[in-house]
Parts: structure tokens; sequence; C-alpha cells
């Protein structure tokens, strides 16, 4: 079996996600980010192996005082599938391959219009480390609503 990415269009794919987790925290993420799907405020990348999806990531526009970037609004990798090293993904977890593949796209986004960041707020101190870590993303904390964010310059 391969793994294939794919476009969040219609039919909602997420919805059975929401099923797949006992987090009552993740299904409320999952929900709100398919909402904001539906009305064009975010798109959604998902990956699948084979007919079923094990991750997605989900991205829109955004300012962070007044740099323009691309946020990262959540990334969800079923659980059955975190922490693994594909050998057809390149040797990297899902995680990794879809934070590369919005890194790419974000890249060939910026060639087209103003942007000079990939933005992202950690849930937790955990993954703060692991995005440090593993992409080089840097702290920043917003001088306007004084959040925390990572970004990676572009």
């Amino acid at each position: 079996m391969n793994f294939s990415l794919h476009k969040y269009i219609s039919s909602n794919p997420l919805t059975k996600l929401i099923n797949l987790t006992d987090d009552d925290r993740q299904k409320q993420f999952i929900k709100e980010l398919s909402k904001s799907c539906s009305k064009g405020d975010v798109v959604i990348y998902y990956l699948k192996y084979g007919n079923d999806i094990c991750g997605f990531i989900g991205i829109s526009s955004s300012k962070v005082d007044e740099i323009p970037c691309v946020h990262i609004d959540y990334l969800f990798v079923i659980e059955e599938y975190r922490s693994k090293i594909y050998k057809n993904l390149d040797n990297i977890k899902i995680s990794q391959y879809l934070i590369k593949f919005i890194i790419s796209l974000t890249k060939e986004i910026k060639q087209n219009i103003g942007l000079r960041w990939l933005a992202l707020n950690p849930d937790n101190d955990k993954l703060e480390k692991f995005y440090i870590d593993n992409f080089k993303f840097v702290k920043f904390k917003s001088k306007k609503d004084k959040l925390i964010y990572l970004f990676i310059a572009l």
C-alpha cells in the first residue's frame, strides 16, 4: 500500500476522524477545523494510507504583528500512525511529511504573493520542542496579541 496526499474538497472525509479519537479536545479541534474549511477560511490536506486517512493538516492565511504568513491551524495524526517512521514517506514520520509538504507549498505561494513566514501556535511544550528541534521553527511572542508563535522564515 502507498500513501497519497489529497486536498479536502467536498464530502467531508474528516467526519470519520472525529470518531477515531477518544479525546474530546481533539474532537472539538477537528469539528472547528471542518467548519472553518466549509466556510473557506481554512484549506485542509489529508494523507491516506490505502483507504484509511492517517493524518491531516489545515492551513490559512494570517498576519502576526503585521507580518504576512501562512498559519498551520491544526496538525493531526491518528494515534496508531503516530511516532512511526515510514519508508515510503522517505523515512520520516507522517507529521514531518505533512509539515514538509506545507513548507514546500508556502514557498511556491511566496513566489506569487507577499508572504514572509510559516507560523503555528504549539498546543503544548512537548510540541513546541518537536517543531523547534525537527524543523528549526523559531519562537516569537506577539506584541499585539501576546500569543507565542513558532515560525519559519520563507
